[in-house]
């Protein structure tokens, strides 16, 4: 099964660089503002390795991808930047108030490790989600630049009787704590901390080590980026020769959590439409009646309604400028999607899937094939932020999700099926500018 290694990680020099003013949610979940104020926060930020900003000069000598790698190699060579000298397994655990009710404080675990690549038709790592080339192809000009994994990707394993996270547990007081700090800023919705543990002991290596020879992994977020790591070794390996031996780029940092870790938040990505025709409007009862129950409700009782513990079944709230319709599959409702035969039962079953199939198609005309590029579909995750924009009259209905569970990721990977893009989105991110790590 799964193969994983310690490795010699990168991490800032907090006697010199203040690591709250350096660290940074990934590159794919930051805005332009983001970026902006993370380059403005300090000179030291990540965001120089992981996004460095595009300038209308660029040319391929003089290029991001290449300020990247100057930025590492000088903030190594000035020691802002340490290696360390021996592989580890870093623990990383993130504290931060659940996004949905601040009032409860939230704790996750996660392994940093080097895990060995393998191509999913092994399956011993498991895709969930499609993947776009053009973010594929930006990361692996990175890789090239900068020979590094400047982020970890995330994935799941099972661990039903907790075994890893209580052999970590009783390890941390023989761990060095090496970066511990409070962030708040972009990607945050409120402060978190980060606080990361080296594990280098030989028996804990080992016991990680053999742990996760039993297992397979499911990834969570970063599937461009795992398939970029693929591209990148079958060049390194053609560049060298195809060598025997086992080399850093056959390996990617990965940041592991078990599926029963209590931290572990996913939050649903409500869609929103616009440019919706009156016409359209005043007859969605009309469309979706066949496959839905619906009642009318207010704004208020709708998300409340769509907040609710999950019953099992799919269920929506369309919220509309002047009113909501909360909509709840019938038992045959399912039966009303062709392309549900080309998929597995859990693809099928899918909020997301019913949500595209019953409702965005037929109701509005928003294909699958056009959801990358129309105009007519924005995001948001935060439900309170997607009812203002409808009263406002900026987007025309907001459709409103439960809140995804992680055993919809494991069910239909497990199927060898993979689940639409903007289907999950956990909280809080893996930061980046903690660790890093470098292929050689």
């Amino acid at each position: 099964m799964a193969t994983v290694r310690p490795f010699r990680g990168l991490y800032f020099n907090t006697g010199m660089v203040p690591l709250q003013d350096a660290i940074a949610p990934p590159y794919d979940v930051l805005s332009t503002a983001d970026q902006d104020e993370l380059y403005a926060r300090s000179v030291y930020n990540i965001v120089r390795l992981i996004l460095n900003r595009e300038t209308p000069h660029d040319l391929p000598g003089d290029n991001r991808y290449l300020r990247a790698a100057a930025y590492l190699h000088d903030m190594r060579a000035h020691n802002h930047i340490m290696c360390d000298s021996e592989p580890a397994f870093y623990e990383y655990v993130q504290t931060f108030p659940h996004p949905l009710d601040s009032a409860v404080s939230v704790s996750r675990t996660t392994l940093l490790t080097a895990l060995k690549l393998e191509n999913y038709n092994t399956g011993v790592v498991l895709p969930h989600e499609e993947t776009l080339s053009k973010a594929k192809t930006d990361r692996l000009n990175l890789m090239r630049a900068t020979h590094a994994n400047p982020e970890p990707i995330y994935g799941l394993y099972e661990d039903s009787t907790n075994s890893l996270a209580i052999l970590l547990a009783n390890a941390r007081p023989e761990a060095t704590c090496i970066l511990d700090t409070a962030y708040s800023g972009p990607g945050a919705v409120h402060t978190e901390h980060h606080t990361v543990y080296r594990h280098n002991s030989p028996e804990i290596v080992k016991a990680i080590s053999d742990f996760f020879e039993g297992h397979r992994i499911w990834i969570a977020d970063g599937h461009h980026r795992y398939e970029t790591a693929l591209n990148y070794q079958a060049e390194r390996r053609a560049e060298e020769g195809d060598p025997q031996e086992q080399q850093e780029y056959d390996s990617i940092m990965i940041g592991l959590s078990a599926f029963e870790d209590p931290g572990l938040v996913v939050l649903p990505t409500h869609r929103l439409v616009k440019n919706v025709s009156p016409e359209r409007l005043a007859g969605l009862r009309s469309v979706l009646g066949d496959c839905f129950s619906i009642e009318d409700k207010s704004h208020v009782d709708a998300l409340a309604w769509i907040a609710e513990p999950g019953t099992g079944s799919q269920k929506f709230a369309l919220l509309t400028k002047d009113n909501a319709l909360c909509l709840t599959l019938k038992v045959n409702g399912i039966k009303s999607m062709p392309a549900a035969a080309q998929h597995s039962k859990a693809w099928a079953e899918l909020d997301v899937t019913v949500l595209q199939l019953l409702v965005l198609e037929p109701a509005f005309g928003l294909r699958w094939s056009d959801m990358a590029t129309t105009p007519d579909i924005a995001y948001t995750r935060d439900a309170a932020e997607a009812l203002q924009l409808t009263k406002s009259g900026a987007v025309d209905v907001a459709c409103i999700l439960q809140t995804p569970s992680v055993k919809d990721i494991r069910d239909v990977a497990s199927a060898g099926d993979k689940m639409p893009q903007k289907s999950t989105f956990f909280y809080p991110k893996l930061y980046s500018g903690l660790i890093v790590r470098s292929l050689g």
